[in-house]
């Protein structure tokens, strides 16, 4: 049992380190947010024709909380959710590793390189994933709850 509740505990930390119980699409601080923002936007500004500064209509802005206020992250990468194309998790899957760390090569050169995914490869995902190298998953997951 201990041992089931461990490896469901991991597999609610991503490839690349990201943990779901702490990313805002996972806990829904994107969506009620949103959905506030919704309930005032059609209160009090849903006025055909109506047009921001920026060139937005209000349609578009109704259009776009709704989708926010709907956006819920059930499955993380490893249970068939988040960015399919992420190359992180791409080449863990590849690799049959359950964390980018667990690899031979880790850190490898996409970590420092400035390119297309250096939005995924960030210094601040390296470091924590040296970190949960380090001290072990189950100690990491525990970490982020102090």
């Amino acid at each position: 049992m201990a041992e089931k509740l461990k490896k469901a505990r991991a597999n609610e930390v991503a490839y690349c380190g990201g943990y779901c119980r702490t990313c805002y699409w996972y806990n829904g601080e994107i969506q009620e947010p949103a959905k506030r923002l919704l309930d005032l936007v059609q209160g009090h500004f849903e006025v055909a024709g109506w047009v921001n500064q920026k060139g937005g209509d209000s349609k578009a802005t109704i259009k776009g909380l709704e989708i926010l206020s709907k956006s819920v992250c059930s499955f993380n990468c490893k249970g068939g959710g988040g960015w399919s194309g992420c190359p992180i998790r791409k080449c863990c899957i590849e690799k049959g590793i359950d964390f980018c760390f667990a690899c031979q090569d880790f850190p490898c050169a996409n970590w420092d390189e400035k390119g297309k995914h250096s939005n995924v490869f960030t210094p601040e995902k390296k470091k924590e994933l040296l970190e949960m190298k380090e001290i072990g998953v189950e100690e990491w997951i525990k970490k982020q709850w102090e």
